[in-house]
């Protein structure tokens, strides 16, 4: 005869199952199976387990952060930088989502004292040390349980952050600078020495100057370690693409428009032949980059054709001119002849160019990036265009004009004069915008302080370049892209002098609908990159009917803003003028935080 059961042991397995139940129904499982494997009767799909695995994927928890991690790489140039990991749980498991690196942010242009580069350097090398502790420690944590497609609500959670750890860094400096001074007045009582009251004589009264020149921005102070907002969030928002299983440039997209487009353009390449400038051979100053960019109407495939065949034949003349050596690259990738005036890179362009067949003003443009910025003397008060010869800000005003006439292809020219001279800068607009884009590159601040700022009347431009380094966030790009369009400017997106074989800027620029993507030479691993994603995405959109035409160039006239009436003022010259000097202005409202 069976022995009967415990009862005790049935009560407890009843239980047990009653609440097996009760958690199946609270989460909807029996349902949802019952859902399920009557659909996929009907549907019949060949893998069965995978469409199950699909089917239930889609109530699965939100995958969250769960941890980021850094490590100090080096970039192009052999500087060190940051790569960034973001991890999050998915589906029970940990996973490594994305994987990005840092392209690397130089303040000082490549003709700076020595005493300032190296200082520079080791600046950097403290940076990085700070960036990776920042990502691995507070903002590590902070993060943690975030949701990566929210890349707004992430960024501002960093800033958060780092601005803590600024003011807690500010303060402790200002205690320690209290205490010291406070040691300096307990040990040394102030006295008014014969010195002191010689230095207070008015006979010690400098003369003041008669023009008044505004010198070039401070460098912004920063928290060592803050260029860790950028490596993050660049690694969250490609974590997010990849959580949410769609292209990079259609995840981007999506954070721009709120939804993806159903088509998308490409970017004109802007593609550097030459590299020029104070600290290149020859005299030539005024222009740092010689640029082609083709035809909006061409292919992507046919122009990166024409600009490699363009590039070879112009280093093979070199080669054959001057020795082998002369095909040698600088760190853009580009092409560093000795030039003494901007006509010989021009005329070596437009012959290249013509060398293939094509026209130049018509299937290729040229556009020059005129760093003005890097070759104005302030103590003379002048721009040093060349060797020997300088200029005023208003010879600067014929200058470029004069040039761009003689030159009809130029159809950009980026930073041709300071923006601390707004008025100069406005009459060089008026006279060249109707037929060429002036751009803003150190006429901006970058993205994270120009979304909070107010744009003017005084200073305009038709277009501004932005770039993905430092303290730029995701956020703060594709915000700085809507205000600039929606102030009549084309966006270029532009790859760093240290830069990677990293091609998330590719992506950005893409899925921001940028018209412009500035990315070096046609040389080196890390420029090639991005020209082979950009065929990639071309590839890509044709083959899946996504690929819009772009657009043909437009170019809106820029005049200044009309002078204010003025009302009883003496002492008028002929024309009506006031005598001031132009100079004297103060910098423009717009760069004002």
């Amino acid at each position: 005869m069976a022995s009967v059961k415990n009862p005790r042991d049935a009560r407890e397995m009843y239980e047990l199952k009653q609440k097996a139940m009760m958690y199946y129904n609270e989460n909807g499982v029996p349902q949802k199976m019952e859902e399920i494997l009557n659909d996929m009767f009907r549907d019949d799909p060949e893998d069965v387990y995978g469409h199950l695995a699909n089917y239930f994927e889609t109530f699965a928890k939100t995958p969250t952060i769960t941890k980021l991690q850094a490590r100090e790489i080096l970039d192009s140039k052999g500087q060190g930088t940051i790569q960034t990991e973001v991890y999050c749980m998915v589906k029970n498991h940990e996973q490594l989502l994305a994987t990005s690196a840092l392209a690397t942010y130089n303040f000082h242009p490549e003709g700076a004292k020595l005493e300032d580069k190296e200082e520079e350097e080791r600046e950097r090398q403290t940076f990085v040390k700070a960036a990776i502790a920042h990502i691995t420690g507070a903002l590590g944590v902070a993060l943690k349980g975030a949701d990566p497609t929210k890349q707004r609500e992430v960024d501002e959670i960093l800033f958060e952050i780092i601005e803590k750890l600024r003011r807690e860094e500010e303060e402790r400096k200002f205690r320690e600078r209290e205490h010291g001074d406070a040691d300096d007045v307990s040990q040394h009582p102030t006295e008014e020495t014969e010195s002191t009251k010689k230095s207070k004589s008015p006979k010690a009264k400098a003369k003041a100057p008669t023009v008044v020149i505004i010198p070039d921005e401070p460098k912004e102070p920063c928290l060592p370690g803050s260029n860790a907002l950028c490596a993050v969030s660049q690694a969250v928002c490609q974590a997010a693409a990849t959580l949410t299983h769609i292209p990079l440039y259609q995840h981007i997209a999506k954070l721009r428009y709120d939804e993806v487009p159903s088509k998308f353009r490409l970017p004109l390449p802007l593609v550097t032949i030459f590299q020029s400038g104070k600290v290149f051979p020859g005299k030539l100053n005024c222009v740092k980059e010689f640029m082609i960019v083709p035809k909006p109407e061409m292919s992507l495939k046919e122009s990166i054709k024409h600009i490699s065949n363009i590039y070879s034949s112009i280093a093979k003349q070199m080669t054959l001119k001057s020795g082998v050596t002369m095909k040698n690259v600088n760190e853009l990738g580009a092409l560093c002849p000795q030039f003494d005036r901007p006509e010989q890179g021009l005329d070596m362009l437009q012959e290249a160019i013509t060398g293939q067949g094509l026209t130049p003003g018509e299937d290729f443009h040229i556009v020059l990036n005129c760093a003005a910025q890097e070759y104005f003397d302030l103590e003379k008060g002048k721009y040093e265009v060349m060797g020997g010869s300088q200029k005023t800000f208003d010879d600067m005003v014929e200058f470029w004009p004069e040039l761009l006439g003689r030159y009809p292809s130029i159809i950009g020219i980026i930073d041709p004069i300071r923006k601390q001279e707004q008025d100069p800068w406005m009459n060089i607009c008026e006279r060249v915008t109707e037929r060429c884009l002036v751009i803003g590159e150190a006429a901006y601040h970058r993205p994270g302080l120009l979304k909070d700022e107010d744009l003017t009347e005084e200073f305009k431009s038709s277009g501004i370049v932005l770039k993905l380094d430092h303290m730029n966030q995701i956020s703060d790009i594709l915000t700085c892209a809507k205000k600039m369009e929606d102030a009549n400017n084309q966006v270029i997106i532009s790859a760093n002098l240290g830069d990677s074989c990293d091609t998330f800027i590719v992506d950005l620029a893409v899925g921001m609908n940028a018209r412009f993507i500035k990315i070096g030479g046609p040389c080196r691993g890390e420029r090639v990159s991005k020209i082979n994603r950009l065929l990639q995405l071309e590839d890509h959109l044709t083959q899946t009917g996504k690929l819009a035409e772009r657009e043909p160039h437009v170019f809106t006239k820029i005049s200044p803003p009309p002078l204010p009436e003025e009302e009883g003022v003496e002492g008028e010259g002929e024309n009506g003028g006031t005598g001031v000097d132009k100079s004297e202005k103060s910098e423009s409202p717009s760069r004002k935080k």
